[in-house]
């Protein structure tokens, strides 16, 4: 005979919608266009998603804290483990403003008319 009181006592546990596990220590929690970043559930980094400078820059910090290592970031955040190594490479070059786009303005971005500054 099944006990019923198992299902209540052994619920099964899931993360929160939008929460990405990067190893025992580190999550992502996106929501509304945000993602945070915790490790051992502090906030370490907040930013827009599509901030490709922000994410370049949490990525890297996660990295060289020691917080977790290249495989996992790159699998967590979508990236090749190549594209989190170059980040650092950039990022230990010359610092975070190494990890913008360096061609100035982005291309895909659509840019302000002259008749809205005034």
């Amino acid at each position: 005979m099944c006990d019923t009181r198992a299902d209540v006592l052994l619920p099964e546990a899931r993360n929160p919608e939008g929460t990405q596990v990067i190893n025992d220590r580190c999550f992502l929690q996106t929501q509304d266009g945000h993602r945070v970043v915790l490790v051992s559930r502090i906030p370490l980094a907040q930013y827009a998603v599509g901030g490709s400078m922000s994410e370049a820059n949490v990525m890297v910090s996660l990295v060289e804290l020691g917080w977790t290592d290249q495989n996992d970031v790159a699998e967590a955040f979508g990236y090749s483990v190549r594209t989190v190594r170059r980040h650092q490479e950039r990022f230990a070059e010359g610092r975070l403003a190494a990890l913008g786009h360096p061609n100035g303005y982005p291309s895909a971005r659509a840019r302000l008319e002259a008749s809205t500054w005034s």
